[in-house]
């Protein structure tokens, strides 16, 4: 028959991985920075009852305290995402000054629900945002960024919403919002054989791995933002 002290040792063991689940599900920053320091705080108990006093009380203080301060401390000091975009309207514009549409919208209700900011910055053209989310400068790009053909090393590639792009000489391709775009603007658009299915993206530096996560947990659950925003910015035109 398990003692006392047996039962709280077995109690205090199988509540670290329950907090590490909820530390990993939680979709709340600032709550997954909490119950990652409770986890912290059962693991030193567990060590303490086990007589292993030496190690609760580093666990105590670099698990729990320390670790927990210091996320606290870089989430109250930032607590934003940085956001790089080439205008491509309706994803994403700038409207006096700000910038708007369906991928601003989008990131926005997902800071929303994750307790952080998106901090949006202009860029000229595709490849220098792409350079600047390689180099860790950006979190995230939004704007012409298409999968399949927008892929690379140094950042991830999240689809979020369908198009259509076509191929056009020397094997460039464009999507369907840049076509209508170019046409409206009276340009002729050389394009060659059949569009293709894609999709349009937002692009995540590998180094905010976390943050990827994060947003396919939100855009899986929250299908339906996604249509709203969906009908609301693009109808039939993607």
């Amino acid at each position: 028959m398990m003692s006392a002290s047996d039962l709280l040792v077995a109690g205090t063991v199988l509540l670290i991985p329950f907090l590490a689940l909820i530390t990993l599900g939680e979709k709340h920053l600032l709550h997954a920075i909490i119950a990652r320091g409770m986890l912290g705080v059962a693991a030193a108990i567990a060590y303490a009852l086990m007589g292993a006093p030496d190690v609760a009380l580093t666990e105590a203080l670099m698990g729990a305290l320390l670790v927990t301060l210091l996320y606290v401390v870089v989430f109250t000091s930032t607590g934003e995402f940085r956001v790089g975009y080439v205008e491509l309207s309706p994803l994403v514009h700038t409207d006096k000054e700000k910038p708007q549409g369906f991928m601003v919208d989008l990131l926005e209700a997902f800071g929303g629900s994750a307790g952080i900011k998106a901090r949006f910055v202009l860029f000229e053209n595709r490849e220098s945002l792409k350079d600047a989310l390689q180099e860790g400068v950006m979190d995230m790009a939004i704007g012409p960024f298409v999968r399949p053909h927008d892929s690379g090393d140094g950042y991830l590639n999240l689809p979020v919403v369908e198009t259509m792009v076509y191929p056009m000489a020397g094997g460039e391709w464009l999507d369907i919002l840049r076509v209508l775009e170019k046409r409206r603007s009276g340009e002729d658009i050389p394009l060659e054989g059949e569009s293709e299915s894609a999709f349009y993206s937002i692009l995540i530096s590998e180094d905010a791995h976390d943050l990827r996560d994060m947003l396919l947990k939100f855009t899986s659950e929250e299908r339906h933002i996604l249509e709203d925003l969906r009908s609301r910015y693009l109808g039939e035109r993607a």
